[in-house]
């Protein structure tokens, strides 16, 4: 269904004037100043839980001609499966569903509302983390603000997952799955060791309360020391 989505939100994004969303306008930003700061002929970025890529064709729209982009998604097999029948990758969009596949420095890592979802989110941030990359950017994050880790059984539609509306052979349902609140504590600390942190924005689709405590939606960006 996702795949299906993407294919469909490609041809929309070619649409102008450019449409653009927080998400992929943090990401953007966090991009440029990397071009900024290193005028790269290529960039490898690495997109932990980037789904079927759209991402990407959000970001390429307005990176320049001569810069070229090696985006390498992480996801799941079936994502990963999907979005080849789909034929959505290209010679800078590739699809894995292993870290341990990944074997090219990396220089930017991304990852946008997935790490709470895996079975041991500290356990894939230390894989990130070994990876050594330049820059790690988080965005749509939840944390909470005590030193633990909650979790939950979230629920969401389906037609919630994956950029644009529903495919009209697919029927909406409701989906349930663990979610991890991390300490916020917790996961800085695992950070800073090697990294400094150079921004933190709000994002106020992740805050609520949990009874009684505080969860706080939160985008970082780490600049290796």
């Amino acid at each position: 269904m996702i795949a299906e989505k993407t294919k469909k939100y490609i041809i929309k994004l070619r649409d102008k004037p450019y449409k653009l969303n927080p998400t992929n306008v943090f990401l953007l930003s966090a991009i440029n100043q990397y071009i900024s700061t290193f005028s790269p002929n290529s960039i490898n970025i690495l997109d932990f839980g980037g789904a079927c890529g759209a991402h990407y064709f959000e970001i390429k729209r307005f990176i320049p001609d001569r810069i070229k982009l090696n985006w390498l998604v992480i996801e799941t097999e079936q994502m990963v499966l999907s979005a080849k029948n789909m034929k959505l990758g290209n010679d800078e969009l590739k699809f894995y569903d292993s870290l341990e596949l990944i074997n090219i420095p990396i220089d930017i890592i991304h990852s946008s509302g997935a790490l709470q979802y895996v079975p041991d989110p500290y356990e894939y941030l230390i894989k990130l983390l070994n990876f050594n990359a330049k820059w790690i950017f988080f965005n749509r994050m939840m944390f909470n603000e005590d030193n633990r880790d909650i979790i939950t059984v979230q629920k969401s539609n389906l037609s919630a997952n994956g950029p644009g509306p529903l495919p009209e052979k697919y029927k909406d349902k409701i989906l349930t799955y663990p979610h991890t609140t991390m300490s916020f504590e917790n996961f800085n600390n695992k950070i800073v060791k090697n990294y400094n942190s150079q921004w933190v924005f709000e994002e106020t689709s992740g805050s609520f309360n949990i009874n009684n405590e505080r969860i706080v939606g939160k985008g970082l960006l780490y600049i290796q020391q």
